[in-house]
């Protein structure tokens, strides 16, 4: 409890000595924002939102200089591009239908401008431990929610998402993040680092999200080469021993789901072979990736607009299967990008995509590069390996959790070191 009682100072403790509470508000912020997206995704979006709006209020005041390095807008840059291309594409492409809430979606992918000046008040070093700590807690929070879920009969977990899948991608996204403690020199940190990637899994397994079991072969090999360069201060037969075991607790308690889910794909797949007709979650993805490549070589350079989405997509398949795809988007992110804005949309989702890598890799060589490129290949590999199968961006969850980790991938400089949250 001691620890936790440190912890609170750390986190509303008094300001770092500038004559202002900014960096105070960041920690709060960004160590919220690490723990919400699990338990309630909305917040994680309204803590965006504010950050965005009090960037702008001290940007205009004098309070925050617009501080970013050639590297920074760089990023800022490529991040800005893929908003401004899907604005186009809905004023190119009539009929028009809500065309200001699809420009709000569109806002969190300019945050980087406004939130990262902010975030460079704050110390280096201070931030990013403090938002690895928040993603273990988080998960382990989030976790035991899962498990209540489950355990009330819900056939697939979805915590405070509303969403399986989503809940899928955050577990195995702030998961991984939460594994980068086991560095800390601090006993308990180094706890909540490995509970937190424990439970990141047992939310993957318990939501039955199979695109994100994908990830977790990928990042492991992330964590082999960030740890082989770095040391940390648990021993190795410790970490295998208490990995092991809470591996095989994770998988005991999500086998229900995991053997759930391979038997819906095996049918699926029997499905598929009878060709039927019958509609199932597999040939349901398969007609949309269909319809998609064809609408999209009909209109290749200017695409549809993300308001006509899905009349493109269903104008290119056969009639009696149209009433039984009741999806706003197609399960593939590149293909969606394509359909609302063509080729210009599939470049502009591919460049935001590098934009995490583009900006740690940029950072001078040391142990903060490194640590960003980690984050970095996380985030990447999270969103492209579930987002090919499923949602990628234009959802109110994903779009905030990208911006924000891109700025926070950018906030430290590439020399700064590791520290634990509670340092004394």
């Amino acid at each position: 409890m001691n620890y936790f009682r440190q912890l609170k100072i750390a986190v509303l403790g008094p300001e770092n000595g500038t004559g202002d509470s900014l960096d105070r508000n960041n920690r709060i912020a960004v160590f919220a924002f690490a723990i919400l997206p699990g338990l309630s995704s909305n917040f994680n979006s309204f803590i965006l939102l504010a950050s965005m709006v009090w960037g702008i209020y001290c940007l205009a005041t004098g309070r925050l200089a617009l501080n970013l390095s050639r590297s920074d807008r760089l990023v800022a840059i490529g991040m800005s591009i893929y908003p401004l291309v899907m604005i186009a594409s809905i004023f190119i492409n009539p009929p028009y239908s809500e065309e200001l809430d699809w420009i709000f979606r569109l806002l969190p992918f300019f945050s980087v401008w406004l939130i990262l000046p902010r975030m460079r008040h704050s110390p280096d070093g201070r931030l990013v431990p403090l938002f690895i700590l928040g993603a273990g807690i988080g998960m382990i929070l989030t976790f035991l929610f899962s498990l209540l879920q489950i355990i009330f009969l819900m056939p697939r977990a979805e915590a405070g998402t509303s969403n399986a899948a989503l809940l899928g991608v955050i577990g195995v996204l702030f998961g991984g993040i939460a594994l980068l403690n086991v560095q800390s020199p601090r006993s308990v940190e180094q706890r909540i680092a490995i509970l937190g990637y424990a439970a990141g899994l047992g939310c993957v397994l318990l939501s039955g999200t199979r695109s994100a079991w994908l990830v977790i072969p990928v990042h492991i090999v992330i964590f082999l080469w960030y740890f082989r360069k770095h040391s940390f201060h648990l021993s190795l037969r410790s970490l295998a021993i208490t990995g092991s075991l809470l591996l095989a607790g994770i998988v005991a308690l999500g086998s229900g789901q995991i053997l759930a889910r391979i038997q819906a794909l095996q049918g699926d797949l029997t499905t598929l072979e009878r060709s039927d007709g019958e509609i199932t979650s597999l040939s349901a993805r398969l007609a949309l990736y269909k319809g998609s490549l064809s609408a999209i070589r009909k209109d290749p350079v200017t695409g549809y607009g993300p308001q006509n989405r899905m009349a493109a997509v269903l104008a290119e398949l056969p009639e009696n299967i149209r009433p039984q795809l009741p999806f706003s988007h197609v399960h593939n992110g590149f293909l969606t990008a394509g359909i609302d804005a063509g080729i210009f949309g599939i470049a502009a989702v591919s460049l935001m995509l590098m934009t995490p890598v583009i900006g740690a890799w940029k950072k001078e060589t040391g142990p903060g590069r490194d640590l960003a490129i980690a984050m970095a290949l996380l985030v990447v590999t999270s969103y492209v390996i579930t987002g090919s199968f499923g949602i990628m961006f234009n959802q109110k969850a994903l779009d905030p959790i990208f911006a924000y980790l891109v700025a926070l991938i950018c906030a430290d400089r590439g020399s700064t070191h590791f520290a634990p949250v509670v340092r004394n």
